[in-house]
């Protein structure tokens, strides 16, 4: 071989040293390249291999010099990928694709393949390169993602998606071959009860053991999934079940009915099982599943352990509740659900502070439909849980997208079904929304009711303290309508009360329900907690709840619950409840603050300003002074270190000249003495720190005009 520059004259050597120079950084760059690399004749005998292909394909240097590539080839490829391969780079064009090749020790892997024709001075094809890339791990990595898309997490049979396409597979091959096939539905029995009483965890435990039992009796080539909560369902292969106890199903009933041990206590299951056969019930996996569906229902109606096989009179009997399953999965899948968002109102300021978000099922035959028609039904089969997570992700989507059109920052409410409970991945689904989304947590209120917190408290308990963590709020809806309210304010952290329309739709004329709802308010102050008001449609109501200091109300008074649409409209039109005469009859609301920092006096009005008071403003204890001679005032913060007079010494004064009024201090200095002192002596009622917590700060706020409402003038 002709060593590179041999025939240059001397005085080109500096271009021979640059052309061994870029030789050799060419070849370094290939050798440490972290992809394989071929380089072959126009034979197709190797000439090169860089040292990743040495340690991908397992073969030596030595081993692939003079061999030609079929050393790879793991023999299952078409002959044509070959033949197109070859003439492509021969036809000077590069070729790509992926290939099944072998490793030296035996084993098949697929890589993808760049081929390229390399060109000699004369302009014909001398060499092919060729660059791989191994996909092992990729093609391994996508196998675990389809798998964990077709199995069930929890008991690790077929899920529902991967059941309903092997049905659909063994009805194809059943068809051609002429055989028949059973499908079993299986609803296990008072399960419900169970889960109430062990627990969540418990209750995943004994579905894991039951799925165990079940897959253990079943044939070599049947398919065992679990459809979803305590649902399952078998497909048996080259099977017509005509008698309830065949034994395929007494093997599955034996199994359920081993006894399995759970908190302590013995449980031995049953299952309500419906049976439909193809050809013969059914044509597809749609209409099979729908009629064992409809068996298995009639079979709950029997009571327990019951076996019943589809017959046509059944789908006239269970024909509805079939159809509105199956459409309320369709609404899911398909987008057909829509939500409305009704005002929740302050009624202190009058203007929108939240929102709670109603689902709608827009069917495509029947229009809009009000979640009385549908949201029972989506209880009963447990698709209120997939209903409730759309909900959580369009209200918060919803609200990010408001807040970024430059709206009011408002709350969301949310209604939880007790289902979501048992089943415990909520708090994570409820983070992943919010992360998605980008709403922040504070702006998340979730509405659950007492039914909810009586199944599992320990279960509960934790759930919400997860919700806590996360920095949401909660409402107790329907507040006095259930049991052991007082209970679950002590035990749990609730922000909002919600009082039950039942209470106000009368309040004005009853006095039972009258003294109800105010001694709730009361009660729910004390608690350091805030009351809305559902089911509000007339003024007197509304003046009624704002009397009694309701903090918020919602109702067909100032609005029916909105399409997206229509509220946003109503956001920008700045609609609010209009309280002026009130408050010209009963004398406003007014604050004093008190600071000689501007940006402090600032940052306090803007949090404020959308709650309602009268807001004045002093930047000193003199100018406090002269304020408080012209005005009206309840309550006053004031800064503690301020030039000329301090914060204490200013609200002594005030203590003598108004001693009606509420006093608080807002410092980021602590004077431990002088301040121990003035509240002794009734100068200061709270001191409040700096920086604040904005809601805090609020909600002393409140608190403090219920003060000065409350406590009559010193002599």
């Amino acid at each position: 071989m002709v060593e590179p520059c041999q025939s240059v004259s001397a005085a080109d050597g500096s271009g021979c040293e640059e052309a061994r120079r870029q030789l050799m950084l060419f070849r370094q760059a290939i050798e440490q390249l972290g992809l394989p690399v071929l380089i072959t004749n126009v034979q197709g005998r190797i000439e090169y291999a860089n040292p990743a292909m040495e340690r991908t394909s397992g073969y030596g240097s030595a081993e692939l010099i003079g061999a030609t590539p079929r050393l790879l080839s793991s023999g299952e490829m078409a002959r044509e990928t070959y033949q197109v391969l070859w003439q492509t780079v021969m036809g000077g064009e590069s070729w790509q694709g992926e290939l099944l090749n072998r490793r030296k020790n035996g084993e098949k892997y697929w890589e993808r393949l760049l081929v390229a024709p390399l060109r000699d001075e004369a302009g014909a094809i001398a060499h092919l390169v060729s660059i791989h890339e191994d996909l092992t791990e990729r093609k391994a990595t996508a196998s675990r993602l389809e798998q964990l898309a077709s199995i069930d997490q929890l008991t690790g049979l077929p899920n529902r998606a991967c059941l309903l396409d092997r049905l659909a597979g063994a009805i194809r091959d059943a068809s051609i071959q002429g055989c028949s096939l059973s499908f079993a539905y299986l609803d296990l029995d008072r399960f419900r009860a169970i889960n109430d009483t062990v627990g969540s965890e418990e209750a995943n435990r004994l579905l894991i053991g039951v799925a165990s039992r079940m897959q253990a009796v079943i044939r070599r080539g049947d398919i065992l999934a679990r459809l979803g909560g305590d649902e399952f369902a078998l497909l048996l292969w080259n099977v017509a079940i005509d008698d309830p106890a065949c034994e395929a199903l007494q093997r599955l009933r034996a199994a359920l009915a081993m006894p399995q041990v759970v908190c302590g206590r013995t449980v031995a299951m049953t299952a309500s099982t419906g049976v439909a056969v193809f050809p013969r019930d059914g044509a597809d996996a749609d209409s099979l599943l729908r009629a064992a569906e409809a068996a298995a229902l009639a079979a709950k109606r029997d009571g327990d352990d019951k076996v019943r096989l589809y017959s046509p009179e059944l789908q006239t009997v269970h024909g509805d509740a079939l159809d509105m399953t199956a459409g309320l999965r369709r609404a899911i899948d398909c987008d057909e659900l829509v939500l409305h968002f009704q005002p929740q109102v302050s009624l202190l300021s009058g203007e929108i502070v939240g929102a709670e978000a109603l689902i709608r099922w827009q069917h495509p035959e029947r229009g809009l439909l009000a979640p009385g028609v549908f949201i029972a039904h989506a209880e009963e089969t447990g698709l209120i849980v997939p209903m409730t997570e759309w909900v959580i992700y369009a209200a918060c989507a919803q609200a990010a997208a408001w807040r970024e059109a430059g709206l009011p920052p408002l709350k969301i409410a949310i209604n939880l079904s007790a289902r979501h409970f048992r089943e415990g991945n909520l708090p994570d689904v409820v983070a992943a929304t919010l992360a998605a989304t980008g709403l922040e947590a504070n702006r998340l209120e979730l509405e659950l009711t007492e039914s909810a917190m009586m199944q599992d408290s320990a279960a509960v308990i934790r759930i919400v303290d997860r919700f806590k963590s996360l920095g949401l709020r909660l409402a107790l809806d329907d507040f006095g309508t259930g049991y052991s309210s007082l209970a679950h304010l002590s035990r749990f952290a609730i922000d909002y009360l919600k009082v039950d329309q039942s209470f106000i739709r009368d309040v004005t004329s009853n006095p039972v329900n009258a003294s109800i709802v105010t001694a709730t308010i009361a009660m729910a102050h004390k608690l350091g907690k805030r009351v809305i008001a559902e089911g509000v449609e007339t003024e007197a109501q509304m003046n009624f709840l704002r009397r009694h200091e309701c903090d918020q109300m919602q109702g067909y008074f100032f609005s029916k619950p909105l399409p997206a649409a229509e509220f946003e409209a109503l956001l920008r039109e700045g609609r609010r409840l209009s309280f002026e005469a009130a408050n010209l009859e009963h004398g406003a609301r007014t604050l004093l603050l008190v600071d000689d920092e501007p940006g402090i006096l600032n940052a306090l009005k803007r949090l404020l300003r959308r709650e309602g008071y009268r807001i004045l403003t002093a930047d000193s204890a003199a100018e406090g002074l002269d304020l408080l001679a012209k005005n009206q005032v309840q309550v006053i913060i004031s800064d503690q270190r301020m030039p000329g007079m301090s914060g204490v010494e200013f609200l002594s004064r005030v203590k003598d000249l108004y001693p009606e009024t509420v006093r608080m201090v807002l410092s980021g200095y602590s004077e431990l003495g002088t301040l121990t002192d003035a509240i002794n002596r009734g100068a200061i009622w709270k001191f409040l720190t700096k920086p604040w917590d904005d809601e805090a700060l609020k909600m002393t706020i409140v608190d403090a005009f219920r003060q000065a409402g409350d406590t009559p003038a010193e002599p």
